[in-house]
C-alpha cells in the first residue's frame, strides 16, 4: 500500500470519495509511525496518536482540496514528515513551558560564576533577570546560555524574521542592563 506507485491510487480513491482508502492508510502505517517516533521523541502513545491523526487529516485535506495531486515519494514518507513536524512543535512548546517553570534554576548556572566576578553582582544580576518579562528571560537564556542562533530562536519563538529577533534580543539585553544598573545603584546608595 505504501509504495510510490500506490500514492496515485490512494489520492484518486480519496478524490472519488472512498473513505476506506484513508482508513486503510491510517491503519497500515500507524504502528510503524509509533515505533519510528518513539526512537526520536520522548512521549507517550497518546502524543504519537495525536501526531499521526494530524498527519492523516492533513493528507486527507490536502488531497480533497486539490492541493496534493501527486507525490514524488511514498505516502508514508509524507505522513511521517507531517507527524514529525507535529511532534517537534509539541516538544518546543513543552520546552518553553518547562523553561518558564525552571528559568530561575537555569539562570543560576549561567557562566557568571567566575572567580573574578563579584558575588554581589551575581545576586543583582539574578534580581534584574527576575524583574524582566518571562519572554525576555527566555530569549536571553536561549541566546547566551543555550547558545542558540538567531534563526533557531526566530523559529522556536515564531518571530517574524531574523531582524525582529535580533532587535528583540537587543531590547531585552538593554532592559537587563538597565534593571541591573538600577538594582545595583539602589543597593549601593541605600
Amino acid at each position: 500500500m505504501a509504495s510510490n506507485s500506490n500514492a496515485e491510487t490512494i489520492i484518486n480513491a480519496l478524490q472519488a470519495g472512498d473513505s476506506h482508502a484513508i482508513e486503510a492508510l491510517y491503519a497500515h502505517h500507524r504502528e510503524g509511525f509509533f515505533r519510528w517516533a518513539s526512537y526520536r521523541f520522548e512521549g507517550n502513545r497518546q502524543d504519537f496518536e495525536d501526531a499521526w491523526q494530524d498527519a492523516i487529516i492533513a493528507f486527507y485535506q490536502q488531497v480533497i482540496q486539490g492541493k496534493l495531486l501527486h507525490l514524488r515519494h511514498e505516502v508514508r514518507t509524507w505522513l511521517y514528515a507531517v507527524g514529525y513536524k507535529r511532534l517537534l512543535n509539541n516538544k518546543r512548546k513543552l520546552k518553553r513551558i518547562l523553561w518558564k517553570d525552571q528559568i530561575d534554576d537555569a539562570l543560576v548556572v549561567i557562566d557568571f560564576e567566575q572567580e573574578s566576578v563579584d558575588p554581589e553582582k551575581i545576586k543583582f544580576l539574578h534580581a534584574a533577570l527576575k524583574s524582566m518579562s518571562s519572554q525576555c528571560r527566555e530569549l536571553l537564556v536561549a541566546r547566551y546560555y543555550q547558545n542558540l542562533g538567531i534563526e533557531e530562536i526566530q523559529q522556536n519563538w515564531n518571530l517574524k524574521n531574523s531582524n525582529t529577533t535580533s532587535a528583540t534580543l537587543s531590547r531585552c539585553l538593554g532592559r537587563l542592563k538597565d534593571c541591573f544598573k538600577k538594582t545595583f545603584t539602589t543597593f549601593s546608595n541605600g
